[in-house]
């Protein structure tokens, strides 16, 4: 009977990781713990973990000659951060956008040797300076240089920026060129230094919770997996049945506590998605066995690959197929690099059920081994630092965030900033609903007292009362400190274009909409024009400002204010409301189409020869025709020829036929016409007939 080397870890209570650095040792090519064991290494392990077990039961022997190997139970609740796995970049959206993975480390290196501009004065640390995200500030700290003078480097190199501007790996690598500094990408290798600063890691790491991101195509099953794990009923609540937010939860699972990312599958929501993916441990790629791959599948394992982030293949929906379509959706795998471990590849494929929970045991498992593997670690000593998921305002709380931290102790009464704005931590509610004093690494928490409304994906740090006081003072005194990041107006409106005013209930909603809005502008005849965006209900300031514009109101999971509702009757202004993205979209799309301009042209439908001209009292001059071709219309429009010559033009203003009024005159026949705008008939005239029709 063959056995993996997890099993046969588990089997002796011995750590995989330990396991699998043995088999390494002795030249044996293991390339995961998923690796099945031969006899000859079976014989191997059991001569020398058996032997031991042996030596340390035997009376006389000394425990300390041998040191057992034990599983490490995964951590409760409040430890974390990873060291094993690099640390990434704060998640502004330009970080977001260009991924420094190890090799982009790399040559951000080498490129910034070519840098030609002045050498300062060469600065000699203790330790290789780590290319890695960090604030001037921080930079001034670790090379021992002033802040005044680290900025005025940056602007010879071509950037303004403050004390508190977060640095790029590629600015880092810039800074360390100008000032001689010698540079590192192992993180190990850092100064040790137990003061704050974004760059410093404890020398002392806990163990913290895996964070696994749950990725896939929409309806695949992502929600129902992990309502199944966390023994709720999420899927059934959301609108549409579809996920439309990005969740954070900590489940408590048999094989220890595990923080979850929910993400949206529909294609809207792939900033979401990838912001998830960033901040994640581990991944879940969540594949309905009878889909296949599919378009949001397929952005997703791009995402991952470029991150770096070790995958884990979840087969869903195996209770509605035939074993044999596990096979097809294995060889789907391998056309995008992941291949499954038992095709010789190094991704595990884990066959599940999210509705019977079937295999989900079994990919936890297989969760909790990676992240031992991982040896994911956080400090605790260090202020908190971490990133915003998503941001939204509640009535009674005002703006409130979800965050969870990479590294620190977050607590009520911190003082803390980030992106463009600050606040002080004044409530804690984890996943559960539950309030909470203090919260460690890992865990997702909604903040409540931020000054404004955050972005998304911005990097959140715990300051002391100092430097709050400070940044609230700058904050105050600069001019634009009064614009709440949650709404944007435009000033003016454009022509030829459909105004449109959107509110939604979160950031992340108003991101992803945003974006959708943009790419449907480019396939309609007229553009959307965003006048007014902003996150919370619908005001009676947003139906004015539409009043204005003449513009669309749109709100998603939002509702309209009574003020709002009252204005809008009296003004006549439609507020449209929904709670599903793809209705939404699908809405604007038909609106879109019924403010194109319907192109008409002139096609001809009939020609005839003036028999007689005769003038009627109280009418004027009437033709009397014989129709050659085709047919005449009371709605037609007429050219008349003398000859080869243009005479005239006009609309038939009335055709008569046997003396009564008719609608149209067909080949053959005769009629008599009066044409608005034309008298000045002669016999023989030669008159073709036109009618509008939609091009």
């Amino acid at each position: 009977m063959s056995m993996r080397i997890y099993e046969f870890s588990k089997l002796h209570n011995l750590a995989t990781k330990d396991v699998l650095g043995f088999l390494q040792a002795q030249g044996i090519d293991c390339k995961s713990h998923m690796a099945v064991i031969t006899q000859e290494i079976l014989a191997l392990l059991e001569k020398k973990y058996l032997q031991q077990k042996a030596d340390l039961s035997s009376p006389g022997k000394k425990e300390n000659k041998v040191t057992p190997i034990v599983s490490t139970p995964l951590p409760s609740k409040e430890l974390s951060v990873s060291s094993s796995r690099k640390e990434r970049p704060p998640m502004h959206e330009p970080q977001v956008k260009k991924t420094f993975t190890k090799r982009s480390y790399e040559k951000a290196s080498v490129e910034s040797v070519s840098i030609k501009s002045t050498q300062e004065e060469k600065v000699v640390l203790a330790s290789p300076l780590v290319l890695q995200p960090t604030t001037v500030g921080d930079f001034a700290i670790l090379t021992g240089k002033p802040v005044s003078e680290v900025i005025i480097s940056l602007l010879k190199l071509g950037s303004m920026c403050t004390k508190n501007h977060l640095l790029s790996v590629e600015q880092v690598a810039s800074l360390a060129q100008v000032y001689g500094c010698e540079t590192t990408k192992n993180i190990a290798q850092m100064p040790v230094d137990t003061s704050s600063s974004s760059l410093r890691i404890a020398t002392a790491g806990k163990e913290r919770l895996p964070i696994v991101v749950v990725m896939g195509h929409v309806d695949h099953g992502k929600t129902t997996l992990l309502d199944y794990i966390r023994k709720t009923r999420v899927a059934s609540r959301e609108k549409g049945g579809i996920t439309q937010h990005l969740g954070a939860y900590e489940a408590q699972t048999p094989q220890g506590n595990i923080v979850f990312l929910d993400t949206p599958g529909h294609e809207a929501f792939s900033k979401v998605r990838r912001r998830g993916a960033f901040i994640a441990d581990i991944a879940v790629l969540v594949v309905a066995a009878d889909d296949g791959i599919m378009p949001q599948t397929v952005e997703c394992i791009k995402a991952l690959k470029s991150l770096e982030i070790p995958i884990i293949v979840a087969m869903n929906k195996v209770d509605k197929v035939e074993k044999a379509r596990l096979e097809v959706i294995k060889r789907q795998l391998s056309q995008y690099d992941l291949v499954p471990e038992d095709w010789g590849g190094n991704v595990i494929c884990v066959p599940i059920s999210g509705k019977d929970g079937t295999g989900v045991d079994e990919l936890l498992e297989m969760i909790v081994l990676q992240s031992q593997l991982m040896e994911l670690q956080g400090n605790l000593d260090q202020p908190a630092e971490g990133y915003v998921l998503e941001s939204k305002l509640e009535k009674g709380r005002g703006s409130v965030a979800t965050v969870i931290c990479r590294h620190g102790v977050l607590s009520v009464g911190d003082f803390f900033s980030v992106g463009d704005t600050y606040g002080k931590v004044i409530s804690l509610k984890d996943s559960a609903g539950a309030l909470r004093q203090s919260v460690g690494p890992s865990v997702p928490v909604i903040v409540t007292g931020f000054d404004t409304l955050p972005d998304i994906g911005t990097f959140f740090k715990v300051i002391d009362e100092k430097d709050y006081r400070r940044l609230k003072s700058s904050r105050e005194d600069s001019p634009s400190s009064s614009s709440r990041r949650s709404v944007q107006t435009t000033q003016g409106v454009a022509s030829g274009v459909l105004n449109l005013v959107m509110k939604t209930d979160g950031n992340a909603s108003l991101e992803a909409i945003l974006d959708s809005v943009e790419k449907l502008s480019k396939k309609t005849e007229k553009p959307f024009f965003i006048v007014h965006s902003g996150v919370g209900n619908i005001s009676e300031n947003d139906v004015m400002i539409a009043e204005n514009a003449g513009a669309y109101i749109a709100g998603f999971g939002v509702k309209a204010d009574l003020n709002a509702v009252l204005y809008a009757r009296k003004t006549k202004i439609e507020i449209h409301n929904f709670d599903i993205i793809y209705r939404l979209l699908e809405d604007l799309e038909a609106y879109a189409k019924k403010h194109e301009e319907v192109k008409k042209i002139l096609t001809k439908i009939g020609e005839a020869n003036v028999l007689k001209v005769f003038v009627v009292k109280k009418f004027g001059v009437v033709a009397g025709a014989y129709v050659r071709e085709g047919r005449f219309s009371d709605k037609g429009v007429v050219t008349i020829y003398r000859g080869k010559k243009v005479v005239g033009q006009g609309k038939i203003k009335s055709l008569q036929r046997d003396k009564k009024n008719v609608k149209e005159v067909h080949t053959g026949f005769e009629c008599a016409f009066l044409i608005d705008g034309f008298e000045d008939w002669q016999i023989d005239d030669r008159v073709e007939c036109f009618l509008e029709v939609l091009a």
